[in-house]
């Protein structure tokens, strides 16, 4: 394609505003058990809504999930909660197809080759991985041993327009030292996780029924998103207190 000077680029668009993009690769960090999973199965069922947390949805994606450690039955359970949490019913969700996943070796050449050919199979336009961890086997330090793997969800966004949702652990921080205005602090492993994101979200936990989630990503700084967690039996509001 030859450099056009009258060509106008359109503007990259939200699948959930100020959160995830749509036909992008959007990652949720947080520590072990800080209510990410929750928190994003809340919002995708919201994908069915107008609105989820008080931001707009643009876009209702078929979903494939693919489920590294729960397992199906507590994941459907859970969706469906969250549907009559909602207001909808548990026949109003976007359609999800939940797949068992964990050990997936996604970083072998082979498996992804398979994946991309049931996702265009499938007539699927979003990906969850949760988590990320639990489907590769490769060494997350190493950006050389992550780099094909990236490549090929870089491809499949930029290409095929898939949408991309991965739920990553948070590494140990320094009080000290770490930066949380850096994505890089969100993400355990290489820098590279925190370089593939369009945009990211930290799931902080700063009080037993409180969340503030941090957002970042390849567009102006936003506010953290404070939601308060009224446990699965009742979900997740946004909070509007001082």
């Amino acid at each position: 394609m030859s450099y056009d000077p009258t060509r106008e680029a359109e503007a990259t668009p939200w699948l959930i505003e100020g959160l995830w993009q749509r036909g992008k690769i959007n990652g949720m960090a947080g520590y072990e058990k800080s209510g990410k999973s929750r928190l994003m199965n809340w919002l995708l069922v919201g994908l069915a809504q107008p609105t989820v947390l008080g931001l707009r949805v643009f876009h209702t994606p078929h979903v494939l999930y693919l489920a590294g450690e729960e397992t199906y039955d507590t994941i459907n359970q859970r969706l469906k909660c969250y549907a009559e949490q909602q207001g909808g019913s548990p026949h109003s969700l976007p359609k999800i197809d939940l797949m068992q996943a964990a050990a997936m070796h996604l970083e072998r050449s082979s498996q992804r080759a398979w994946l991309s050919e049931k996702l265009a199979r499938g007539g699927y336009d979003c990906l969850v991985m949760d988590p990320l961890r639990r489907l590769h086997g490769a060494d997350e330090n190493n950006s050389q041993t992550m780099a094909d793997f990236y490549n090929d969800l870089r491809q499949w966004s930029n290409n095929a327009g898939l949408t991309v949702i991965f739920l990553h652990h948070t590494p140990k921080l320094n009080d000290l030292d770490s930066d949380l205005e850096r994505i890089a602090t969100w993400f355990r492993g290489t820098t590279d996780t925190a370089a593939i994101v369009d945009t990211a979200q930290y799931v902080w936990r700063c009080r037993t029924d409180r969340i503030e989630l941090k957002r970042h990503g390849r567009f102006p700084p936003l506010e953290p998103l404070r939601v308060t967690d009224r446990t699965d039996a009742f979900g997740f509001e946004v909070y509007t207190g001082p």
